[in-house]
C-alpha cells in the first residue's frame, strides 16, 4: 500500500535543499512502523535521523491512540526543519540535535525507527538524494552507521524494546544482517520493495558494477533497468527473566 493510501499527513510536510528529501524508503518505513505500532499506546518512540522529521510525524497522525514521539538528527537544519513540520501538525515532541544515540543519553525508547543515511557513500555522492548540505558518510559499503546503531541500540530500549530499519541493497546488506543477528535474537523482515536507480546514475554504471564486483552493493540488471532494494526488518531481544 502507498503513502498516498495509508498517510495523509505525507505531502504537507515541509521540505527544503538543505535536509534529506523523503524517498521510496522512507514510504516504505513509514508503512511498516504504521503496520506494527498500529494498536499500540503509551509507547516512547524515537525517530533517529529524522531529517524533516516525515517518519515520525506521518507515523504519529495515522495511528490512533496516544504516543510519544522524539526526534533527532546530525543536522541543525534538520532538527530546526522538524520543529517547524511539529508547530504546523500540531504536535509537540523533544527534538534533539546530535549524532545517533548521543543526544539520548539515560533515555529509554520502546521503538526505534531508523532513518539514518545507509548507502555507500560512494553511490551518495553520484546520486541525486545527497548534496553539500546534507551528510553522506556512510563508508565505501555503507555500513558506516548502521552498524554504529546496531551496536548500540540495546543501551537506549526497553527490555521490550524493538528497532526498525531499512536495508537499502546499494549498501553491504549481508553484513548489515550479520551484525543484526549478533546484536539482536529475533530479526524478521517486515517488507520490500524493488525500486529502480535514478536514470541519472546510469553514467556511473562502471562505477555501480566494480562495487557490486567487490560485494560492497547488489542490484539487479533487468531489461536495461538498474533495480536496487530497500527491505525493512524488525529487531528484538528476547528477555528471560
Amino acid at each position: 500500500m502507498s503513502i498516498a493510501n495509508k498517510n495523509k499527513n505525507f505531502k504537507t510536510i515541509i521540505l527544503n535543499n538543505k535536509v534529506f528529501k523523503p524517498t521510496g524508503t522512507t514510504e516504505i518505513l513509514i508503512n511498516s512502523s504504521i503496520d506494527i505500532l498500529n494498536n499500540l499506546k503509551n509507547k516512547k518512540i524515537l525517530d533517529l535521523g529524522c531529517g524533516s522529521g516525515v517518519v515520525g510525524i506521518s507515523v504519529s497522525k495515522n495511528i490512533p491512540k496516544k504516543n510519544f514521539f522524539y526526534f533527532s538528527d546530525l543536522s541543525k537544519h534538520a532538527t530546526n526543519l522538524t520543529k517547524k513540520n511539529l508547530i504546523k501538525h500540531n504536535l509537540y515532541y523533544e527534538v534533539k540535535t546530535g549524532s545517533l544515540f548521543s543526544p539520548w543519553k539515560n533515555y529509554k525508547f520502546d521503538y526505534i525507527l531508523n532513518d539514518v543515511a545507509g548507502i555507500s557513500e560512494i553511490v551518495a555522492k553520484i546520486s541525486p538524494w545527497y548534496n553539500r548540505y546534507i551528510p553522506s558518510d556512510c563508508g565505501v559499503d555503507g555500513t558506516k552507521n548502521i552498524s554504529k546503531i546496531l551496536s548500540h541500540a540495546n543501551n537506549f530500549l526497553t527490555k521490550k524494546g524493538c528497532l526498525i530499519f531499512p536495508i537499502i541493497s546499494l549498501s553491504n546488506k549481508n553484513k548489515i544482517l550479520n551484525l543484526a543477528k549478533k546484536n539482536f535474537d529475533i530479526v524478521k523482515k517486515i517488507s520490500a520493495k524493488s525500486w529502480p536507480l535514478p536514470k541519472s546514475m546510469y553514467k556511473h554504471k562502471k562505477k555501480l558494477l566494480l562495487l557490486k564486483k567487490k560485494k560492497l552493493v547488489s542490484f539487479k540488471e533487468i531489461y536495461g533497468l538498474i533495480l536496487f532494494d530497500t527491505e525493512v526488518y524488525i529487531a528484538k531481544k528476547i528477555n528471560l527473566y
